[in-house]
């Protein structure tokens, strides 16, 4: 029987697997908060695509892993354009694809 344990209410079928999952998600909970430690505001937030939210409002854990997100995908993007030249329109596609995806 599966048991539901802990951060995210992952289901996994052993106690230790249990507490490996718990503990993975507390770690990658402290990586993406670590990584955006010294980030500016506006580099973590994104407020375009909310008008009501507050602009001036810090950033919350979704923001910063929307932001490490976003990194991620423009970084591998970018790689790919770097090792084989991408149509514009498939660049601005993908651009957008992200900002929807994030």
């Amino acid at each position: 029987m599966k048991e539901v344990w802990g951060a995210g209410q992952q289901q996994v079928r052993n106690i230790w697997t249990n507490v490996a999952v718990y503990h993975l998600n507390l770690w990658m909970h402290t990586l993406v908060e670590l990584r955006s430690w010294n980030c500016p505001h506006g580099r973590l937030c994104d407020r375009r695509q909310s008008p009501w939210d507050d602009p001036q409002r810090r950033p919350s854990h979704a923001d910063r892993r929307k932001a490490l997100q976003r990194q991620i995908m423009q970084h591998e993007l970018s790689t790919l354009a770097a090792v084989q030249p991408l149509p514009r329109k498939f660049l601005q596609l993908t651009k957008r694809l992200i900002a929807l995806a994030v």
